[in-house]
């Protein structure tokens, strides 16, 4: 419908001390949104495994609900 477009960019900080507070903080929040990457990752991949040992023993289907 409408177009989207980015946000804007956040305001420059005041100061060295303001950046590196910004920086530090952005980079926390990267981390955390890293380490719950990482934790959908195993997630995927502990299921792939569960298929994976399902075929092989000759179960095309998944159990039902």
């Amino acid at each position: 419908m409408y177009p989207q477009y980015p946000p804007p960019a956040p305001p420059m900080p005041q100061s060295l001390e303001d950046e590196l507070s910004a920086l530090e903080d952005y980079k926390k929040e990267l981390e955390d949104e890293k380490a719950s990457i990482e934790q959908e990752i195993s997630d995927v991949e502990a299921r792939i495994k569960e298929l994976k040992a399902m075929l092989e023993k000759g179960g095309g289907q998944p159990p039902g609900p």
